[in-house]
């Protein structure tokens, strides 16, 4: 079983992702740790973590980390959290690899470093974790902590496009949308946004609203564009949301007006 945190703009977003991982050894101990978490037994949990991690268990540093930056059952504490990150990260946790990568491109607990945050990033990647290969793709194609290289970004937003990665789905569409590192495709650009918004993703829904306002890869279609950027706003995509208005506006101004009108009539003495 797994936990991952994932950066915003803002803050630490954490999330829980239940997954089955290679079984160590102490794995029932490992488990009920996880379901004393999800019970809330913070402290039950912390106990059991904390006895298998000091005696080298990857799996419960990498939770210990976990609990440390979350602030639950213990003070919250990025360096703590940064140790056993570490501890389970060079014991080849995905997971705490990952975060470890996500607490040196924040500066949380550990001295900022993009490089650092790079090198974690990518042992995440190179065992298939989609978020990291995105990642990867992200800072190839900014240049943070490698030298910028487009080619490289987008093998990486690939493999994570292909192991289902909706954040790098909807990359890649708009690399194809807008030819950026590759031809211009608007029926790849349609297909990768599709895959990305039936997960959810809001930018992928506005895209597609896009798409069928404006006719690109599919025939204009005002009700398919209403309907993702709905979606979209409901989420909180402010551009999806004026769109909508938009075309609801036009809507209801090309309804015909059925009131009868009504005239004057002269009166004759």
């Amino acid at each position: 079983m797994s936990k991952r945190f994932h950066p915003n703009s803002a803050a630490i977003c954490l999330g829980a992702f239940l997954t089955f991982s290679t079984f160590f050894a102490h794995a029932a101990e490992i488990i009920e740790g996880w379901s004393a978490y999800y019970r809330g037994n913070y402290e039950h949990a912390l106990k059991i973590w904390n006895d298998l991690a000091q005696a080298g268990h990857p799996e419960a540093q990498f939770a210990l980390g976990a609990l440390y930056t979350e602030g639950v059952g213990v003070k919250q504490d990025f360096g703590t959290a940064a140790e056993w990150f570490a501890k389970a990260a060079e014991q080849k946790v995905a997971d705490a690899q990952f975060n470890l990568g996500i607490l040196y491109s924040q500066g949380l607990g550990v001295e900022k470093s993009d490089a650092r945050a790079a090198q974690w990033y990518r042992a995440a990647a190179e065992q298939g974790m989609a978020e990291a290969q995105n990642n990867m793709g992200v800072i190839y194609f900014s240049g943070q902590g490698v030298a910028k290289d487009l080619d490289k970004a987008l093998d990486w937003f690939e493999q994570a496009a292909l192991n289902g990665n909706a954040q790098a789905q909807t990359t890649l569409g708009a690399m194809f949308l807008n030819g950026l590192g590759l031809e211009q495709n608007y029926y790849s650009a349609f297909e990768w946004f599709d895959k990305a918004a039936t997960q959810g993703f809001a930018e992928a829904q506005y895209n597609l609203g896009v798409m069928y306002a404006e006719g690109l890869a599919v025939s204009k279609n005002k009700k398919s564009a209403i309907k993702w950027f709905l979606k979209a706003s409901t989420q909180g995509h402010s551009a999806a949301e004026d769109n909508l208005t938009k075309l609801l506006d036009e809507a209801d101004a090309s309804k015909p007006n059925y009131l009868p009108i009504k005239s004057k009539r002269s009166r004759h003495g």
